[in-house]
């Protein structure tokens, strides 16, 4: 029997369904993570398919038998707008989420931490700070929070000018040589508090998310990380050509 569900939620990726349908995958608030086919989008009049977009608020029904449900109706209730840089970073969050949570585990957390950062993005707030808040969110809605604060060894707090080397697993060890390749404790208590005011602490959050979330990725490479960091790299050559002509 068929289960009648409704949500407010985002499109997190749709692709083409047989010849006039697409095939839905949805964040909702209520629900988690959905895979919905959207019949008729593809069509002529399917009205559906114009609302369908990533970024935009939307009060979804639909109908669950299995593992897939059917969109019933699909209504607009606002949109986040950004540039085009911003819409990639967007696409690389999806794509998080997508790979890392499972179908049908509610998670209201996760649906927050991706709604506050649309918010951040949308009202033009420092793009790094942002991302590193819902990477860091997004692994605690999964299970996977960061312990940060203690020493795995001795299970004591960190010391603030010591330097430790993080395990995703595990988490900070200290390092008896003289900090090369590691991570200030200060740094590491920062990051566990969301204090985004240091650079030292975005540049060893960067470290310590990526470790985080490959070891739950695997060897699965994002596609949206490799299309950002090719992007990266022509904006700076882009940059150093500017300045050697001037």
């Amino acid at each position: 029997m068929a289960e009648k569900l409704s949500s407010e939620g985002y499109v997190l990726h749709t692709r083409n369904y047989r010849e006039t349908s697409l095939m839905v995958e949805v964040l909702t608030e209520k629900n988690g993570r959905e895979g919905l086919i959207a019949r008729g989008a593809r069509s002529r009049g399917g009205a559906a398919g114009k609302r369908l977009q990533p970024f935009r608020c939307l009060y979804l029904d639909w109908q669950r038998r299995g593992e897939l449900g059917t969109l019933k109706a699909v209504e607009e209730l606002g949109t986040h707008r950004f540039s085009a840089s911003i819409f990639g970073i967007g696409l690389y969050l999806n794509e998080l989420i997508m790979r890392l949570l499972p179908r049908h585990q509610e998670s209201m957390e996760i649906y927050r931490a991706y709604t506050a950062a649309l918010r951040s993005f949308a009202a033009g707030l420092p793009v790094e700070p942002v991302l590193r808040s819902f990477e860091l969110r997004l692994l605690d809605g999964l299970g996977y929070a960061l312990p940060l604060e203690r020493e795995i060894d001795t299970g004591q707090i960190l010391e603030p000018n010591a330097y430790y080397r993080f395990f995703p697993d595990q988490g900070p060890r200290l390092l008896s040589d003289d900090g090369q390749d590691g991570i200030r404790g200060a740094a590491l208590m920062a990051i566990s508090r969301e204090d985004w005011s240091e650079a030292e602490t975005l540049s060893a959050a960067k470290v310590v998310l990526r470790r985080a979330l490959e070891a739950q990725l695997g060897t699965y490479r994002l596609r949206t990380r490799r299309l950002l960091g090719g992007l990266a790299r022509y904006r700076r050559m882009t940059q150093n050509d500017n300045d050697q002509s001037n």
